[in-house]
């Protein structure tokens, strides 16, 4: 069995990683890129937040969905939930152009309000989520 510790810091780690690329993609333009990278900070750190929790595998990939679970087992973390929906959104959109309406694709479709709106969301569950995460003892 995997130290739920570990592997906490693990997803982690990788969730600050795609916060600093949410960051960077959204400084140089790249809005769609942020939108993802946000959408995926999100759900990393929820991620992490569940495993340090004593989850052993969380298999969803719907913010909204991983916040809910979260807030189950800290309150703190319950407004996350409505703002991890519009998060959801993005997972897919925010990559391939057949989840958009043709002839849309994501890289035409992103403007710099709906990358900071992302990114600001991330920056919320980034912090709350890695702050409910209780040291090791």
């Amino acid at each position: 069995m995997k130290n739920a510790s570990e592997e906490a810091g693990r997803w982690l780690r990788q969730a600050e990683y795609d916060r600093a690329q949410a960051e960077r993609t959204l400084q140089v333009g790249a809005y769609s890129y942020a939108a993802y990278f946000a959408e995926q900070t999100s759900q990393k750190a929820l991620k992490a937040f569940l495993l340090s929790r004593g989850r052993r595998f969380v298999p969803s990939h719907s913010v909204g969905e991983l916040a809910k679970e979260a807030s189950r087992l800290d309150a703190r973390l319950a407004p996350l939930a409505g703002r991890g929906k519009k998060l959801d959104r993005l997972y897919l959109a925010s990559r391939y152009p057949d989840a958009l309406p043709a002839p849309a694709i994501p890289a035409e479709s992103y403007t710099c309000d709906d990358a900071e709106e992302a990114v600001g969301i991330a920056r919320a569950t980034f912090t709350a989520a890695g702050g409910a995460i209780e040291p090791p003892p």
